[in-house]
Protein backbone atom coordinates (compact mmCIF):
# COMPACT_ATOMS: atom_id res chain seq x y z
CA UNK A 1 0.00 0.00 0.00
CA UNK A 2 2.81 2.40 0.92
CA UNK A 3 4.63 1.58 -2.34
CA UNK A 4 1.49 2.34 -4.35
CA UNK A 5 1.20 5.71 -2.61
CA UNK A 6 4.82 6.59 -3.46
CA UNK A 7 4.26 5.65 -7.12
CA UNK A 8 1.08 7.73 -7.28
CA UNK A 9 2.94 10.68 -5.75
CA UNK A 10 5.78 10.45 -8.30
CA UNK A 11 3.33 10.24 -11.21
CA UNK A 12 1.45 13.27 -9.90
CA UNK A 13 4.67 15.27 -9.56
CA UNK A 14 5.78 14.28 -13.09
CA UNK A 15 2.52 15.27 -14.80
CA UNK A 16 1.76 18.32 -12.69
CA UNK A 17 5.21 19.90 -12.89
CA UNK A 18 5.49 22.32 -15.85
CA UNK A 19 7.98 21.04 -18.42
CA UNK A 20 10.62 23.52 -19.57
CA UNK A 21 12.85 23.26 -22.60
CA UNK A 22 15.07 25.41 -24.79
CA UNK A 23 13.22 27.75 -27.11
CA UNK A 24 14.04 26.53 -30.62
CA UNK A 25 11.00 28.12 -32.29
CA UNK A 26 12.00 29.96 -35.46
CA UNK A 27 15.51 28.50 -35.45
CA UNK A 28 17.36 26.68 -38.26
CA UNK A 29 19.46 23.87 -36.77
CA UNK A 30 22.22 22.17 -38.74
CA UNK A 31 23.09 18.53 -38.11
CA UNK A 32 24.54 15.24 -39.32
CA UNK A 33 23.08 11.77 -39.63
CA UNK A 34 24.37 8.23 -40.08
CA UNK A 35 22.21 5.12 -40.41
CA UNK A 36 22.95 1.43 -40.80
CA UNK A 37 20.46 -0.25 -43.16
CA UNK A 38 19.29 -3.40 -41.39
CA UNK A 39 18.37 -6.60 -43.31
CA UNK A 40 14.81 -7.63 -42.36
CA UNK A 41 12.04 -9.86 -43.72
CA UNK A 42 9.33 -7.20 -43.52
CA UNK A 43 8.18 -4.19 -45.59
CA UNK A 44 8.85 -6.09 -48.82
CA UNK A 45 12.57 -6.42 -48.08
CA UNK A 46 12.74 -10.19 -47.53
CA UNK A 47 14.73 -12.74 -49.60
CA UNK A 48 13.70 -13.60 -53.16
CA UNK A 49 13.82 -17.21 -54.39
CA UNK A 50 14.57 -17.50 -58.14
CA UNK A 51 14.32 -20.73 -60.11
CA UNK A 52 15.40 -21.88 -63.54
CA UNK A 53 15.84 -25.18 -65.40
CA UNK A 54 18.91 -26.59 -63.64
CA UNK A 55 19.66 -24.09 -60.86
CA UNK A 56 18.24 -21.97 -58.06
CA UNK A 57 19.31 -18.56 -56.75
CA UNK A 58 18.35 -16.71 -53.57
CA UNK A 59 18.73 -12.92 -53.48
CA UNK A 60 18.60 -11.01 -50.18
CA UNK A 61 19.78 -7.79 -48.55
CA UNK A 62 22.95 -7.21 -46.52
CA UNK A 63 23.87 -4.54 -44.01
CA UNK A 64 24.11 -1.19 -45.80
CA UNK A 65 24.61 2.39 -44.71
CA UNK A 66 23.42 5.95 -45.20
CA UNK A 67 24.91 9.27 -44.08
CA UNK A 68 24.62 12.96 -44.78
CA UNK A 69 23.59 16.40 -43.56
CA UNK A 70 20.26 17.50 -42.09
CA UNK A 71 18.64 20.93 -41.64
CA UNK A 72 15.82 21.31 -39.12
CA UNK A 73 13.50 24.31 -39.29
CA UNK A 74 11.50 24.62 -36.07
CA UNK A 75 8.03 26.04 -36.73
CA UNK A 76 6.49 25.74 -33.27
CA UNK A 77 7.06 24.05 -29.91
CA UNK A 78 5.80 20.74 -31.29
CA UNK A 79 6.34 20.91 -35.07
CA UNK A 80 9.41 21.15 -37.30
CA UNK A 81 10.41 20.53 -40.91
CA UNK A 82 13.55 18.60 -41.83
CA UNK A 83 15.43 18.38 -45.12
CA UNK A 84 18.92 17.43 -46.19
CA UNK A 85 21.15 15.53 -48.57
CA UNK A 86 22.10 11.87 -48.09
CA UNK A 87 24.41 9.25 -49.57
CA UNK A 88 22.91 5.75 -49.48
CA UNK A 89 24.43 2.37 -50.29
CA UNK A 90 22.17 -0.68 -50.41
CA UNK A 91 24.00 -4.02 -50.27
CA UNK A 92 22.73 -7.33 -51.60
CA UNK A 93 23.97 -10.92 -51.51
CA UNK A 94 23.08 -13.91 -53.65
CA UNK A 95 23.69 -17.63 -53.41
CA UNK A 96 22.93 -20.39 -55.88
CA UNK A 97 23.15 -24.12 -56.43
CA UNK A 98 22.53 -26.57 -59.26
CA UNK A 99 22.43 -30.26 -60.06
CA UNK A 100 23.26 -31.34 -63.63
CA UNK A 101 24.21 -34.75 -65.05
CA UNK A 102 25.01 -36.21 -61.63
CA UNK A 103 27.19 -33.30 -60.46
CA UNK A 104 26.29 -30.38 -58.25
CA UNK A 105 27.68 -26.90 -57.77
CA UNK A 106 27.08 -23.90 -55.54
CA UNK A 107 28.43 -20.40 -55.25
CA UNK A 108 27.86 -17.06 -53.49
CA UNK A 109 28.39 -13.40 -54.33
CA UNK A 110 27.28 -9.87 -53.53
CA UNK A 111 26.91 -6.37 -54.94
CA UNK A 112 26.09 -2.84 -53.82
CA UNK A 113 24.02 -0.05 -55.29
CA UNK A 114 24.39 3.68 -54.60
CA UNK A 115 21.93 6.55 -54.70
CA UNK A 116 21.78 10.16 -53.53
CA UNK A 117 18.69 11.43 -51.77
CA UNK A 118 17.04 14.76 -50.97
CA UNK A 119 14.72 13.94 -48.04
CA UNK A 120 12.01 16.15 -46.56
CA UNK A 121 9.67 15.41 -43.66
CA UNK A 122 7.37 16.91 -41.09
CA UNK A 123 8.31 16.19 -37.46
CA UNK A 124 6.04 16.20 -34.40
CA UNK A 125 7.58 16.42 -30.91
CA UNK A 126 6.09 15.02 -27.72
CA UNK A 127 7.84 16.36 -24.63
CA UNK A 128 8.59 13.65 -22.07
CA UNK A 129 10.75 15.62 -19.63
CA UNK A 130 12.80 18.79 -19.42
CA UNK A 131 15.28 17.61 -22.07
CA UNK A 132 13.81 14.40 -23.48
CA UNK A 133 11.43 14.35 -26.46
CA UNK A 134 9.72 11.67 -28.53
CA UNK A 135 9.65 12.32 -32.29
CA UNK A 136 7.42 11.00 -35.05
CA UNK A 137 7.83 12.00 -38.67
CA UNK A 138 6.36 11.39 -42.10
CA UNK A 139 7.76 12.54 -45.39
CA UNK A 140 9.38 11.61 -48.65
CA UNK A 141 12.51 11.97 -50.71
CA UNK A 142 13.70 12.61 -54.25
CA UNK A 143 16.22 9.88 -55.10
CA UNK A 144 18.91 9.94 -57.79
CA UNK A 145 20.40 6.59 -58.83
CA UNK A 146 23.82 5.63 -60.12
CA UNK A 147 24.40 3.71 -63.34
CA UNK A 148 24.43 -0.07 -63.86
CA UNK A 149 26.45 -2.47 -61.70
CA UNK A 150 27.80 -5.95 -62.52
CA UNK A 151 29.48 -8.60 -60.40
CA UNK A 152 30.56 -12.25 -60.37
CA UNK A 153 30.26 -14.88 -57.67
CA UNK A 154 33.33 -16.17 -55.87
CA UNK A 155 33.94 -18.97 -58.38
CA UNK A 156 32.51 -17.06 -61.38
CA UNK A 157 29.68 -19.59 -61.71
CA UNK A 158 27.04 -16.88 -61.28
CA UNK A 159 27.14 -13.68 -63.32
CA UNK A 160 25.05 -10.75 -62.12
CA UNK A 161 24.01 -7.54 -63.86
CA UNK A 162 21.72 -4.78 -62.52
CA UNK A 163 20.68 -1.61 -64.29
CA UNK A 164 18.72 1.29 -62.86
CA UNK A 165 15.04 1.27 -63.68
CA UNK A 166 15.15 5.08 -63.89
CA UNK A 167 17.65 7.75 -62.94
CA UNK A 168 15.26 9.61 -60.65
CA UNK A 169 12.58 8.25 -58.32
CA UNK A 170 10.66 9.19 -55.19
CA UNK A 171 10.22 7.40 -51.88
CA UNK A 172 8.05 7.61 -48.76
CA UNK A 173 9.53 7.41 -45.28
CA UNK A 174 8.23 7.29 -41.72
CA UNK A 175 10.18 7.27 -38.47
CA UNK A 176 9.88 7.30 -34.69
CA UNK A 177 12.53 7.97 -32.08
CA UNK A 178 13.66 9.96 -29.07
CA UNK A 179 16.05 12.89 -28.70
CA UNK A 180 17.97 14.45 -25.84
CA UNK A 181 18.47 18.22 -25.92
CA UNK A 182 21.37 19.87 -24.18
CA UNK A 183 21.96 23.61 -24.26
CA UNK A 184 25.73 23.30 -24.58
CA UNK A 185 26.20 19.93 -26.27
CA UNK A 186 23.42 20.02 -28.90
CA UNK A 187 20.68 17.52 -29.79
CA UNK A 188 21.23 13.75 -29.85
CA UNK A 189 18.65 11.59 -31.62
CA UNK A 190 18.18 7.84 -32.05
CA UNK A 191 15.26 6.22 -33.82
CA UNK A 192 14.15 3.89 -36.59
CA UNK A 193 12.86 4.55 -40.08
CA UNK A 194 11.14 2.72 -42.92
CA UNK A 195 11.85 3.84 -46.49
CA UNK A 196 9.68 2.63 -49.40
CA UNK A 197 10.44 3.74 -53.00
CA UNK A 198 7.26 4.32 -55.00
CA UNK A 199 8.48 2.17 -57.90
CA UNK A 200 11.23 -0.25 -58.97
CA UNK A 201 14.81 1.00 -58.56
CA UNK A 202 16.76 -1.92 -60.11
CA UNK A 203 16.25 -4.44 -62.90
CA UNK A 204 18.45 -7.46 -62.09
CA UNK A 205 19.49 -10.47 -64.19
CA UNK A 206 21.52 -13.60 -63.39
CA UNK A 207 23.29 -16.25 -65.47
CA UNK A 208 24.16 -19.53 -63.73
CA UNK A 209 26.84 -21.66 -65.47
CA UNK A 210 25.73 -25.08 -64.28
CA UNK A 211 28.02 -26.86 -66.78
CA UNK A 212 31.13 -24.97 -65.67
CA UNK A 213 32.45 -21.50 -66.50
CA UNK A 214 32.08 -20.93 -70.25
CA UNK A 215 29.66 -23.86 -70.63
CA UNK A 216 25.90 -24.09 -70.69
CA UNK A 217 24.02 -21.73 -68.39
CA UNK A 218 20.58 -20.80 -67.10
CA UNK A 219 19.55 -17.34 -68.25
CA UNK A 220 17.23 -16.01 -65.53
CA UNK A 221 14.33 -13.71 -66.23
CA UNK A 222 14.57 -10.12 -65.07
CA UNK A 223 13.90 -9.42 -61.39
CA UNK A 224 12.52 -6.03 -60.36
CA UNK A 225 13.88 -4.75 -57.04
CA UNK A 226 12.00 -2.11 -55.04
CA UNK A 227 14.82 -1.43 -52.57
CA UNK A 228 12.66 -1.02 -49.44
CA UNK A 229 14.73 -0.75 -46.27
CA UNK A 230 14.57 -0.35 -42.49
CA UNK A 231 17.29 1.59 -40.69
CA UNK A 232 18.47 2.75 -37.28
CA UNK A 233 18.83 6.53 -37.42
CA UNK A 234 21.45 8.44 -35.48
CA UNK A 235 21.38 12.25 -35.68
CA UNK A 236 23.35 15.02 -34.07
CA UNK A 237 22.38 18.71 -34.27
CA UNK A 238 24.83 21.47 -33.37
CA UNK A 239 24.03 23.57 -30.29
CA UNK A 240 22.43 26.94 -30.98
CA UNK A 241 25.11 28.72 -28.99
CA UNK A 242 27.82 27.41 -31.32
CA UNK A 243 25.94 28.53 -34.43
CA UNK A 244 25.34 32.00 -33.01
CA UNK A 245 29.01 32.37 -32.04
CA UNK A 246 29.98 31.60 -35.64
CA UNK A 247 27.63 34.38 -36.80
Amino acid sequence: MRTACYISLLISIFFCTPLKSQNYVGEQIFGFTVSPLIPIDYFGAGPLALNSDYSNIELSTKLGYQFGMVLRSVKSKNIALESGILFCRRNFKFSGNSFYKGSSSSDIGDFGYINYSLPFSGVVFIQLSDRLFMNTSLGGAIDFYASAVASSSNQNIIQHFSERARWINASVNASIGIELRDKNAGIFYIGSQVNIPISTILVTRFDYYYDGVGGDFDDYERTFLRGNFFNIQLKYFLPLGLEKKKD
